[in-house]
């Protein structure tokens, strides 16, 4: 038997980290910080697994399309995304906790691993089978998963050859509107839009954007993406659709360069 002595070791690992990070592309993520290894139960869809241990797990940073358990009538991408993520896992998955550990579902919010530490979210990101969301506290990897989502958009894979165009539609959502008005109240800050469509500022989020970069919008393109609903009240004067923005990665101006 070899053996390799400890700093040679540290050294080999280094230098396998590296060069899976490379064989991966600019676009992946590596871990960094203490992991968790623990033994997967099932793939539910493309961001949520389930664990022996009877902890069901979401992925932090993305969103990928709905399966339709019960009819069949999947999302665009749906099934290829939970195929991607149980080829790149067997029995085992590695888990980073993130700042604010679960969500209303009681699901845990969970950074995931393959078994050579590159993230789960930025592969799928970089193959088109998912959009990156950011979602305070939970903003570890954001740089990256942004860089592994404009590897599949700039080279059109997945999700991004289609339109974002707004569409009436609850639940996650990415679209291109303009910004028609800006007002603000005890609710946050309300961007009107061109289309049947609000964008809310939540009051627990306006720190993160400064009176002068909100009405910096009005008259804008934007993209722009998160949590949409339909409103219960049926009030004229009103939009009849809601769309929550917590974080500026996900409220961005349209420009020369991202226009594709």
């Amino acid at each position: 038997m070899i053996v390799i002595p400890l700093k040679k070791r540290q050294v080999c690992l280094a230098l396998f980290l590296f060069l899976s990070f490379a064989a991966h592309g600019d676009a992946t993520c590596v871990a960094t910080g203490t992991l968790e290894k623990a033994q997967i139960k099932r793939v539910v869809d493309g961001d949520t697994v389930h664990l022996t241990d009877g902890r069901k797990v979401r992925l932090v940073g993305i969103d990928t399309p709905e399966l339709d358990h019960k009819k069949g009538n999947h999302e665009p991408f749906a099934v290829e995304a939970t195929q991607f993520l149980r080829s790149r896992l067997d029995q085992f998955v590695y888990l980073q906790e993130s700042k604010n550990d679960q969500d209303r579902y009681g699901r845990y919010l969970y950074y995931l691993f393959d078994k050579d530490r590159i993230s789960l979210t930025s592969q799928l990101l970089s193959e088109g089978l998912g959009y990156r969301i950011a979602i305070p506290p939970n903003l570890a990897y954001q740089d990256c998963f942004e860089a592994a989502e404009d590897t599949a958009r700039n080279a059109h894979k997945g999700l991004w050859q289609q339109n974002l165009q707004w569409q009436p539609k609850a639940g996650f959502a990415i679209s291109r509107v303009n910004i028609t008005s800006i007002t603000q109240n005890r609710g946050g800050w309300w961007l009107e839009t061109d289309q049947d469509l609000v964008i809310n500022l939540p009051p627990n989020t306006i720190d993160y954007w400064s009176a002068q970069t909100v009405f910096a919008f009005e008259g804008k393109e934007i993209e722009v993406r998160g949590w949409q609903h339909q409103r219960k009240s049926r009030y004229s004067d009103f939009k009849s659709w809601v769309l929550s923005v917590r974080h500026p990665n996900d409220l961005r101006e349209i420009n020369v360069s991202n226009k594709h």
